[in-house]
């Protein structure tokens, strides 16, 4: 019983921001509860007239641009409408002919861990939701707007835990409006998701990492956990944590330093692995993926750093923090934008891309037999999703 409840503790302390958050969102569902609508009994909206008077002025001044960038985002709509339908299916696939295979679509919330990513702080997911809820709603009002379709509200939805925001155009003008009229409108949260993807990644590539690196010089990698106990590294004691500098007798200073020196080492070989400390002699093993690739059994890896003898007063330490933090937020926001972008243009209900599949749908084939094939699409569509969600759990079960 100790032992449960200490874990429960844990969990609650590892994850106070989390649960601290959510205990706000239930207070204000509770506080604002006469104001709020259900949908399908599941699904809450708060309505409001936020942002509308900005989605007038901007819309009315910058017309004819928006609507152009709204008619290119329908084209990119419509391509990451199939590339994310297609990524789905392909990594269903992979995982059904080969169970190891990692899934590439997962929950992202904040404590998770994320392949190539790590685990997500509380405070990126928030700013970064919050940041690509605003574009995306934005976004929409505004294309709606310059069409001259009224917005009637925006608003908040809840969803169970996960949380969304909503623009309300008129949806009789919007019905009654030109196909690519709604098609612009429709795709426009999802085209800016990815537009601010790409200024994230630039920002990040071209600021941010370039400064920093001036202020810091490389030492070597660690990594945060074992992939498996029985494994090379977890084998040999090599602890998570542990700074790893160099492979035999060649000093690394990253990991693609090590890596590219490991290529050059078969499955069964015996290599000499360098830390500060004390060196660890390991054998290699074959890789899941690539038998004939060398596996060292570790996950979570990240690259370490130490600010240059120059840099180190109180000053520039501060402007290395906000770098690092920086630099951190927007590797997160450039995911969690794409992320969210593409998947808001999957053929689901409720969701951008559903609506854009049925609009088409009932143009090519007409209204009732374009809804029949409709709930066909989006229900094949929402089946692949739950598969790609669960299928690695089922498993490990099995």
């Amino acid at each position: 019983m100790q032992e449960v409840l200490g874990f429960v503790l844990s969990f609650i302390i590892k994850y106070k921001f989390v649960f601290l958050f959510y205990l706000l969102i239930i207070a204000f569902l509770i506080y604002n509860r006469k104001k709020l609508v259900v949908q399908a009994k599941i699904i809450f909206l708060y309505r409001m007239k936020w942002g509308l008077t900005w989605m007038d002025k901007y819309a009315e001044k910058f017309r004819e641009w928006i609507i152009l960038i709204g008619y290119i985002g329908v084209g990119a709509g419509y391509v990451g409408l199939f590339y994310i339908s297609y990524v789905l299916i392909k990594n269903l696939y992979s995982m059904i002919l080969k169970p190891t295979a990692v899934s590439g679509v997962s929950f992202v919330f904040p404590g998770v861990n994320v392949p190539g990513m790590g685990i997500l702080p509380f405070w990126y997911w928030l700013l970064a939701v919050f940041t690509i809820a605003l574009v995306h709603e934005f976004s929409h009002g505004i294309v709606a707007r310059a069409h001259r379709i009224s917005v009637k509200n925006t608003g908040i939805a809840f969803f169970g835990p996960v949380l969304g925001a909503f623009v309300e155009p008129d949806e009789k003008k919007l019905r009654e409006a030109k196909d690519i009229t709604q098609y612009s409108i429709l795709a426009a949260g999802s085209f800016s998701n990815i537009l601010l993807a790409i200024v994230a990644i630039l920002l990040l590539n071209l600021a941010f990492v370039p400064l920093q690196a001036t202020m810091v010089e490389p030492t070597g990698f660690t990594f945060d956990t074992y992939v498996d106990e029985t494994l090379p590294f977890a084998k040999a004691g090599i602890i998570p944590g542990t700074l790893i500098t160099g492979i035999n007798n060649e000093p690394i200073t990253d990991f693609q330093e090590f890596d590219e020196e490991l290529s050059f080492h078969h499955p069964g070989e015996r290599i000499t692995v360098r830390t500060p400390n004390e060196d660890y002699s390991i054998i290699l093993t074959e890789s899941p993926d690539n038998p004939k690739k060398s596996f060292l059994g570790i996950k979570d890896i990240h690259n370490k750093v130490e600010i240059k003898d120059q840099f180190e007063s109180r000053w520039w330490n501060i402007i290395y923090v906000v770098l690092t933090w920086s630099s951190g937020f927007f590797r997160w926001l450039f995911l969690l934008s794409l992320g969210i972008g593409l998947f808001n243009l999957l053929p689901l209900p409720i969701v951008d891309g559903g609506r854009m599949a049925q609009v088409f749908l009932h143009k090519l084939k007409g209204p009732e037999e374009g809804e029949r094939r409709y709930r066909q699409v989006s229900a094949f569509f929402l089946l692949v999703l739950v598969l790609n969600l669960i299928f690695p759990f089922l498993i490990k079960l099995f």
